[in-house]
């Protein structure tokens, strides 16, 4: 199967799985994507941040701590200070209790 079908394969397998295709996030570069998901983060985290968006240094700090981890749940613990390591910032990355479903976003870039 070429590459290009077997992309389009998994994203309609995904969207029929109820994940959303973000066409205006396709083929976008890295910085965008980040921007996306720091709003992302900001909504989701607006009661913790008390309405006050990331600033650009917090949000280059939740980046080089992604960065050190193999796996978001690493990353999630990490930031909420688990394992003896602390931060002054503590953000919901994603809700494990609510896997497909709930506050949960399931999106689809290419």
């Amino acid at each position: 199967m070429a590459e290009d079908k077997f992309e389009q394969a998994v994203i309609d397998k995904l969207k029929n799985e109820g994940w959303e295709y973000l066409t205006d996030y396709s083929g976008v570069t890295v910085d965008r994507l980040y921007d996306h998901w720091r709003d992302i983060l900001n909504a989701n985290n607006r009661k913790r941040l008390e309405d006050t968006p990331l600033s650009d240094n917090k949000f280059e700090q939740v980046k080089l701590e992604l960065t050190k981890n193999k796996t978001p749940y690493d990353a999630q613990l990490m930031l909420a200070g688990a394992g003896g390591v602390g931060t002054q910032l503590e953000l919901e990355i994603f809700y494990g209790d609510e896997v497909a479903g709930g506050r949960s976003r399931y999106e689809i870039v290419n």
